[in-house]
């Protein structure tokens, strides 16, 4: 009778502590005083224990091991760094600015310096959570501490918003002609107003409430094989995420178990972001959520 593998007990994987805080929320660490540079939008302070992003006077600190990698894209000056970020804020943080390639090199010689094995045994376990419960809490969108969300591609607040500008100004500019002229012009301008709020309204929930291509949890990853089926699978049957391409020649996500069979796939068209990014981020946070490398 073949033996079933059996399920290792995994560390868990929290959201960072320290997320887009007013100044006197963050601990004593990420008061000292460090390298600052520019990595627009954000102001980086870079310190012995780890990273402080500040935006509109909102800080985000991460200790070094709450960073799971630096992703450098097309861009020259365009970094991500991927960290575990409570949805549904994105799970990187996005920097440009001339400072970008020190920020890069910077923070992969400080990263390289952390030593993760010491982390991971420092780190608290439990059990873990079976692959169907875990299906279970996230197409119920209940909250799983940890766990990273890659929402699908929708379009834009802004251009949502636009849209329904132009619609509102055009029926109501119509119907506001029946009052000559100056009726044209104050029945576009309130349609325009109107249909810009309305539909900006609409997408920015519908953003907070979009499907998910894929839920990275501290037990198992959720996602879908080809986009037709939706299940949960244990990290101890995956060995890698690589970026593929699907049977009709598509660009496609693909996991891999470590016997290096097929798990699973999704074509790189659901993604609102480039698929080598995705690629790294699932990559780096099966590493840190098995302690693999």
């Amino acid at each position: 009778m073949p033996c079933r593998p059996t399920r290792p007990t995994l560390s868990v994987v929290d959201w960072i502590s320290h997320d887009e805080q007013a100044p006197d929320a963050l601990p004593d660490w990420a008061h000292a005083t460090g390298d600052v540079l520019d990595g627009k939008p954000y102001r980086v302070t870079l310190l012995a224990e780890g990273i402080v992003l500040e935006r509109g006077g909102r800080r985000s600190a991460l200790r070094w091991d709450e960073v799971l990698v630096p992703i450098r894209v097309d861009d020259p000056r365009r970094l991500l760094i991927a960290a575990n970020r409570e949805p549904p804020r994105s799970p990187w943080f996005e920097l440009r600015g001339v400072d970008v390639p020190r920020i890069e090199r910077e923070l992969r010689l400080r990263l390289e310096s952390v030593d993760h094995r010491g982390y991971r045994e420092r780190r608290r376990s439990r059990k873990t959570m079976p692959a169907d419960e875990v299906l279970t809490e996230v197409l119920d969108r209940r909250p799983l501490p940890g766990a990273v969300e890659i929402p699908r591609a929708t379009p834009s607040v802004i251009r949502s918003a636009f849209t329904g500008g132009s619609v509102g100004a055009a029926a109501l500019g119509f119907y506001g002609l029946l009052f000559g002229p100056g009726g044209m012009i104050v029945g576009g301008g309130v349609g325009a107003v109107g249909g810009a709020a309305l539909m900006g309204g609409v997408e920015a929930v519908r953003r907070r409430r979009a499907g998910r291509v894929l839920v990275l949890t501290p037990d198992a990853f959720v996602g879908g094989l080809d986009g037709k089926s939706i299940r949960a699978v244990p990290w101890f049957r995956v060995g890698r995420f690589v970026d593929g391409v699907d049977p009709h020649g598509e660009s496609a996500l693909e996991v891999y178990s470590p016997d290096d069979e097929l798990v699973a796939r999704a074509a790189a068209r659901y993604f609102g972001q480039p698929l080598d990014v995705i690629v790294a981020v699932a990559e780096a946070y099966r590493r840190r959520a098995t302690g693999d490398g």
